[in-house]
């Protein structure tokens, strides 16, 4: 008989391992603590690899994390240290790990009373809200199941169709329906593919560099406030601004120099020239350059056709589909600090994501925004979706000036 075991979850100071995740802002001290002391598994939505620990990358699946653990107590080897001495250790910092939690959960039971409290009316307001917009909110399963099961519909054509109907009721609760018809050209029109249509094919990695994973906060409290703004001073995205200004108004490329490649602006074609990989492009979107570590160069000698660049691989892409993605890359769910989430807004265009890169929601935000001035929050409320995903969808948005 194969032996099984059995786990359980217990307090940090009583675990024979330690599951982690490293995207947790208070992991650090958790991780000095107890490295020497107890194995540990490194869980990670990133590529990133973790020395001394067993990296585990998310999402989670049962198999692959009990594989993980087996390897992490396998390999692990305690720190020496006399029992006495662990011993007082384990106490004292269990002392302190039990005081601080119950700090945390009074802070945050007082946090729900106040959240509670000061946002009493959010329901009454979401209704008003939906009432005005007069939203189907109803699932696309309940709108299947409520449909009749089989529905035989004949139009009228401009000759008459000699049909021949044979009904099989061999199951009661489905018909069978066979329609024989003679032979006449009828022209079938291809339905046209609606923005709810439209899915974003995005893994779950490149959701996290566009939208990140952070969770809603109060708007309405300041110091969670503070966290889901951005200053787009000293960034990439800033420059890129700069040097299609700069392109447009010499009408000459313009290169970004600086940077471990080349990128340049042309402003006869309205698009981006690089000769490096675009997964570079997800960590520079996210770095603040020092003052003049990146400067513009005019460069009259790129060109679609004979670009002068030395590296084998040139990319053209349109100046609207770097920036909208770099604008997420630069977001990852939070709000450029120069946008107001309360001020309503409007669409002057709707975005084609058939070009654009499609992150989740996109369309059904875009269909929104493009009929109704709203506000981001407001939309939120509407839509019942997360605010890091509107927030990003504004910031690319505003980046392309596509808002009235």
């Amino acid at each position: 008989m194969q032996h099984q075991q059995s786990y359980s979850l217990v307090s940090a100071e009583h675990a024979e391992l330690l599951i982690v995740d490293m995207e947790h802002p208070s992991v650090g001290p958790v991780v000095e603590r107890y490295q020497n002391s107890r194995p540990i598994v490194a869980v990670t939505a990133t590529e990133q690899s973790f020395e001394g620990f067993v990296t585990l990358r998310k999402p989670l699946e049962g198999k692959r994390l009990i594989t993980a653990i087996d390897q992490a107590i396998a390999a692990f080897i305690p720190t020496s240290q006399s029992d006495s001495d662990n011993a007082r250790a384990v106490s004292s910092d269990g002392e302190r790990a039990f005081q601080d939690y119950q700090k945390r959960l009074a802070a945050g039971r007082q946090a729900i009373s106040d959240y509670k409290s000061t946002n009493s009316d959010r329901a009454q307001k979401s209704d008003q809200v939906r009432q005005r917009f007069i939203l189907d909110d109803k699932p696309e399963d309940e709108k299947k199941a409520s449909a009749p099961r089989i529905k035989a519909t004949v139009k009228a054509q401009r000759r008459p169709v000699h049909k021949t109907v044979e009904v099989s009721s061999d199951t009661p609760a489905v018909a069978s329906v066979k329609v024989k018809a003679k032979s006449v050209p009828v022209e079938h029109k291809v339905p046209e593919k609606k923005p709810a249509e439209v899915r974003a094919k995005l893994s779950y990695q490149m959701v996290y560099e566009c939208c990140g994973n952070a969770p809603d906060v109060n708007m309405y409290e300041p110091d969670q406030r503070r966290r889901v703004f951005f200053k787009d001073d000293s960034t990439l995205l800033a420059i890129l601004q700069e040097v299609i200004a700069e392109g447009e108004s010499q009408n000459i490329p313009v290169e970004i120099t600086g940077l471990p490649g080349t990128l340049a602006y042309l402003p006869a074609q309205k698009a981006f020239l690089f000769d490096f990989s675009e997964d570079l492009l997800v960590p520079l979107a996210l770095t603040r350059f020092g003052y003049q570590e990146l400067t513009l160069k005019v460069r009259p000698d790129l060109d679609v056709d004979r670009p002068s660049i030395g590296s084998a691989k040139v990319v053209i892409e349109a100046s609207d589909k770097l920036m909208w993605k770099l604008a997420l890359w630069t977001a990852k769910g939070r709000l450029n600090k120069t946008l107001d989430p309360e001020a309503p807004l409007r669409l002057a265009r709707q975005l084609d994501f058939n070009r654009l890169l499609a992150i989740p929601h996109a369309t059904t935000i875009n269909s929104l925004w493009g009929r109704h001035s709203l506000s981001a929050l407001e939309v939120v409320k509407v839509l019942k979706i997360n605010q890091r995903y509107v927030f990003s969808f504004m910031t690319a948005a505003n980046a392309l000036g596509a808002f009235k």
